[in-house]
């Protein structure tokens, strides 16, 4: 890794724990899993460098809250993909070496088949919580089968923080508050126009905002014993 690079993960892993104690999570540890929309219209994203730059501030969360500073990462389309986790060692030109060099982002969107692969991985026990972001840029096209699967994680430890890219205006995402048959509320949206252009202390507040509920509601719940 450069030094460049190198320098910028240290930075941003300081604004992601200035964040994660202003929402009263110190100390706190979770598996941070990435799940990234690779449909056709995702395409200019990951060309322009714009999934990469992503990246790298999840990174910077990740170290914050992770015992091993890693992601692990998710691609979905019609279907989904497991990929190898990513490190700081990994985590400079990945979309490039790793992701544009093996998956074409042409893909239609299906949200049910990677949450199927987070229900697979993540189900008790877990020595920490998931904290899943799932960055997308369109409505999906299953909606019914994703319901059942977010209704079967609420009983797991895994929050699924959803972000919305772009002007599609998400209602079944928007909505997923009112979901009914969940254990607890699972499940968070926020919305960003630009990924690019969000500045590093908001992004990190807002994908933070809803997960020290649902860590309070996953701790009366018994989901999570610490």
């Amino acid at each position: 890794m450069s030094m460049d690079l190198r320098k910028r993960i240290v930075d941003l892993s300081k604004k992601a724990a200035f964040a994660a104690n202003k929402h009263g999570l110190e100390g706190q540890r979770a598996q941070v899993v990435l799940v990234l929309d690779i449909s056709a219209s995702m395409n200019a994203l990951y060309k322009t460098g714009v999934i990469q730059r992503a990246m790298e501030r999840i990174l910077g969360l990740a170290v914050t809250f992770d015992d091993d500073g890693r992601i692990d990462l998710l691609l979905f389309g019609t279907n989904a993909y497991q990929l190898p986790a990513v490190t700081l060692e990994e985590i400079e030109g990945y979309v490039e070496r790793v992701i544009l060099a093996q998956y074409k982002i042409r893909e239609a969107t299906n949200y049910a088949p990677p949450l199927r692969l987070i229900l697979k991985h993540y189900a008790s026990p877990q020595p920490t919580p998931a904290f899943v972001i799932f960055i997308t840029d369109g409505a999906n096209a299953d909606r019914g089968a994703t319901a059942v699967v977010i209704r079967a994680l609420s009983s797991e430890p895994v929050f699924i923080q959803f972000v919305g890219i772009g002007k599609e205006d998400f209602p079944f995402l928007r909505k997923l508050d009112e979901l009914p048959g969940r254990l607890i509320d699972n499940a968070g949206f926020m919305s960003i126009n630009d990924l690019d252009g969000i500045k590093d202390a908001e992004l990190y507040d807002r994908l933070l905002n809803e997960f020290p509920r649902w860590l309070t509601k996953a701790r009366e719940k018994r989901i999570l014993t610490r």
